[in-house]
């Protein structure tokens, strides 16, 4: 059996300020090195094959961080880059509807200049089927952001029936793992 570790990045200024930062290349902060260390902690009795991470700064520095006592090459990949918020990128989460914004059903109607989350699903179904076809019965670490967070969740545990994906956010340098 595979498993794949997947870790959201640690906190970032833009984070505690309740910024939607999308793509924006952003460090974490004092706290996210932190939580990094302390995920990093958790995860060090785990014999990863293989660790890939968002293209972006944030992932990378706390996958830097939980990789030290596991010493691997980190693969980037742009397939789990963080969500595309357009016109709403670097503005306040209180500039838009975040229930409607992460409904699968809603999002596009309301938010046509926004990644919807059916097109983040689409390149991260192409991530995980390369997972599943190129490691398995490994054990997968995977940085990367809350909002593709969500789409693993979804390919994982199905779509809810209300198309809500708000209530599966991940929390800073918290990780959640898929089996396959």
């Amino acid at each position: 059996m595979s498993a794949i570790y997947y870790v959201r990045h640690g906190q970032t200024d833009q984070n505690k300020a309740k910024i939607l930062t999308g793509r924006t290349n952003v460090p974490i902060n004092d706290l996210g090195e932190e939580q990094a260390k302390q995920t990093a902690e958790t995860l060090k009795s785990i014999k990863f094959d293989v660790v890939f991470c968002s293209p972006l700064l944030r992932a990378r520095q706390t996958a830097d961080i939980i990789n030290k006592s596991h010493n691997l090459p980190i693969k980037e990949d742009s397939r789990i880059i963080e969500r595309d918020y357009g016109d709403y990128t670097q503005k306040s989460t209180s500039e838009i509807d975040r229930q409607i914004s992460w409904n699968w059903f809603d999002c596009d109607a309301k938010y046509p200049n926004i990644e919807s989350p059916k097109q983040i699903y689409d390149r991260v179904e192409s991530f995980i089927n390369m997972l599943k076809a190129d490691y398995k019965d490994k054990n997968i670490l995977v940085v990367a952001h809350s909002g593709v967070g969500r789409l693993f969740n979804v390919y994982f545990n199905g779509l809810p029936k209300d198309g809500d994906l708000l209530n599966t956010s991940l929390q800073n340098a918290e990780v959640t793992k898929f089996n396959f």
